[in-house]
């Protein structure tokens, strides 16, 4: 493949994932695209670790080309056991990490790729330049990040008010989070 080839090549895959992610879906074309310019081009080989559970999280990543099994690793597995797929496999342009970005949370899972992977991987620092450079842009990402995690909380307080009640699910949230004792979160 030519030089000239592979630049066409990756501004055609490119458009996919502006016209095709949900995580971008609310920015117009152009704006998708100069958030996708500040983006990390990663190749991972099918095995390889993305990022593992309970690192500090930095960024997230939208799935060029291939697909990324996330994992949730037990507590204590026993004895020759290995972690838990959440049965969950993501394709391409789905984006994973988002909430890391705005809320520098630790990683909840880890993620490899689950075949030959490309990914497109968005900093902390990416984000100050965005700020800096498009801030029309920077607030409707965080919005982007903000709606998935709401979406995220109610979904797992249904789950489990199904485990429970919902009353449960509802009072064990306000509990979780008014009872901190670090007021950064308040």
């Amino acid at each position: 493949m030519t030089k000239k080839t592979g630049f066409f090549g990756r501004i055609k895959k490119q458009s996919s994932i502006v016209f095709n992610s949900r995580f971008l879906n609310n920015l117009s074309h152009l704006e998708a695209y100069e958030f996708i310019q500040l983006c990390h081009r990663r190749k991972y080989d099918k095995g390889e670790y993305i990022y593992h559970q309970n690192d500090p999280g930095n960024g997230f990543y939208i799935i060029e080309n291939g697909s990324v099994e996330l994992i949730i690793e037990g507590e204590s597995p026993a004895e020759g056991e290995d972690s838990v797929p959440v049965n969950i496999l993501l394709d391409s342009p789905q984006s994973f990490g988002n909430l890391s970005l705005s809320h520098e949370m630790r990683r909840m899972s880890s993620a490899r790729a689950a075949e030959d992977t490309i990914v497109l991987g968005f900093f902390s620092p990416d984000f100050d330049t965005l700020e800096k450079r498009f801030p029309q842009i920077a607030i409707k990402v965080l919005g982007e990040i903000n709606r998935v995690m709401a979406v995220q909380l109610e979904s797992t307080i249904q789950e489990l008010g199904k485990l429970s009640s919902i009353s449960d699910a509802y009072r064990l949230q306000f509990e979780t989070f008014y009872t901190q004792e670090d007021d950064t979160l308040i």
